[in-house]
């Protein structure tokens, strides 16, 4: 990728650009969001719907986070700056957009009152309401190329913080503690009840959280965040920006595979293949060169594999059973979601509803570990929604594809990538629909694939 140009329109302040020229203030409140989106400092709520057979859900718990403030604060500028505008603006409405929106509208209003708990299914609409103008509030402010290396160069600051205090976890075999739980980090060692451990050899390793819920939303976070670095940091012409990239991309590799995530690992390793592939046969045209890529991506992954945790990460494939427990549970999951779909092939169960219909359906279980949602955002979508949500959902993935094809060149392999880590991630885990930094990420890629560059 060539450097980013410089248009005529944007504003630069210190040979850097500003997120959003239209307000200092604004602009600040939004680096520190996307700063401190990896966090997940907030206060919880605990209302008669958040507790399933006697059992509080974090999932189902109304939250208020730091990020959750932040956006409001936008929200607020944001109308704001519209108000400023309404005088000058013709509008124009548009019968297939009312059609479309109304059809939306009252099948929420329908979902949303025939579920068994009317009040989670709000709240559920309510961070869906929130989902849906991080896309819009940054769809409209990214208007040009260049401000997509100030989001990189502030995901790489995050990511290396993250990467940093993970790598220290899994030394630690425990949390930090400290200030760090200020930041969203949760108290835990490997003996605490529902941590997730990884079984390599028999013995049983602590997988590391960083300040994230789970250490597999860890590693989606540090894939979206590597994929952002590598495409506008590395590839400027700004050495300190280079050097900056280089030492996120290698921290992050080595927080990724401590996390012993499986699909994060494995789209780690086919990015790099993919990446190595496109250096030397596209790209770089004299033997030479391509002769020392390759030297030099083999001894990267020598590098990589020569580290003390290599051998547990390598085991973790080696020892992979459909009999462990995570697969077990995903199963299980799998399979009582399926008797919900036919029960509610229409409608679903009901906005945030799934646990509660899940737990009649399972078998007792110490602590409720099963009682968490099904490991496919595609599934959740149909249990939840029915088959009207689900086409609903995939016709927005659809209209975004679409969308991304048509972006602007320097761009449209980066947004490729980011949303493809989501829908393959998607497959086999929920966060980027049930929980705070994977909603907001999965809000970001959005946004930034409907955004119109210049």
């Amino acid at each position: 990728m060539n450097k980013l140009p410089l248009n005529h329109q944007g504003k630069e302040k210190n040979g850097f650009w500003l997120l959003n020229p239209a307000s200092n203030i604004e602009n600040i409140l939004l680096s520190l969001f996307f700063l401190l989106l990896p966090t997940q400092l907030g206060k919880h709520f605990w209302p008669d719907f958040a507790v399933v057979s006697g059992i509080r859900i974090d999932y189902l718990s109304p939250t208020i986070y730091f990020t959750d403030l932040l956006l409001v604060l936008l929200f607020i500028f944001f109308l704001s700056r519209q108000n400023r505008h309404l005088k000058s603006v013709k509008f124009k409405v548009q019968s297939a957009k009312l059609l479309v929106s109304g059809f939306v509208f009252l099948f929420l209003v329908w979902n949303i009152f025939q579920s068994s708990n009317p009040l989670l299914s709000l709240y559920g609409l309510a961070k869906l309401c929130e989902f849906g103008f991080v896309v819009y509030y940054v769809a409209k402010i990214i208007k040009h190329t260049s401000q997509f290396s100030v989001i990189a160069f502030l995901f790489g600051i995050s990511s290396l913080f993250e990467s940093l205090l993970a790598i220290a976890q899994y030394l630690n075999q425990g949390s930090l503690n400290g200030l760090f739980y200020f930041l969203g980090e949760r108290t835990f060692t490997g003996m605490t009840p529902g941590i997730a451990n990884a079984s390599v050899n028999g013995i049983l390793l602590l997988r590391p959280y960083g300040s994230f819920p789970h250490p597999n939303v860890l590693a989606g976070y540090l894939l979206v965040s590597m994929v952002l670095v590598w495409s506008f940091l590395l590839m400027t012409n700004k050495r300190w920006m280079q050097i900056f990239g280089s030492i996120v991309l290698v921290v992050s590799s080595i927080a990724l595979l401590l996390t012993f995530s499986r699909v994060g690992i494995f789209l780690w390793l086919l990015g790099v293949v993919g990446i190595s592939f496109q250096l030397l046969f596209k790209k770089i045209k004299t033997v030479r060169h391509r002769f020392l890529i390759s030297i030099l991506t083999i001894c990267l992954l020598a590098f990589l594999g020569a580290l003390p945790f290599a051998h547990e990460v390598i085991s973790r494939f080696s020892q992979t059973s459909f009999v462990e427990e995570s697969f077990v549970e995903r199963s299980e999951l799998l399979s009582a979601s399926w008797t919900m779909i036919q029960q509610n092939p229409f409608l679903g169960v009901g906005l945030n509803n799934f646990l509660p219909s899940l737990a009649p359906l399972q078998k007792p279980l110490p602590l409720g570990l099963y009682l968490q949602p099904v490991h496919n955002i595609f599934v959740l979508v149909v249990a939840e929604t029915g088959v009207i949500g689900l086409g609903l959902f995939v016709g927005v993935l659809l209209a975004t594809w679409q969308r991304i094809k048509n972006s602007e060149k320097e761009i449209r392999g980066t947004l490729f990538c980011l949303l493809a880590i989501i829908l393959v991630t998607g497959l086999f885990d929920h966060y980027w629909l049930t929980l705070q930094q994977g909603q907001l990420l999965f809000a970001i890629v959005l946004g930034l694939s409907w955004s119109r560059q210049s």
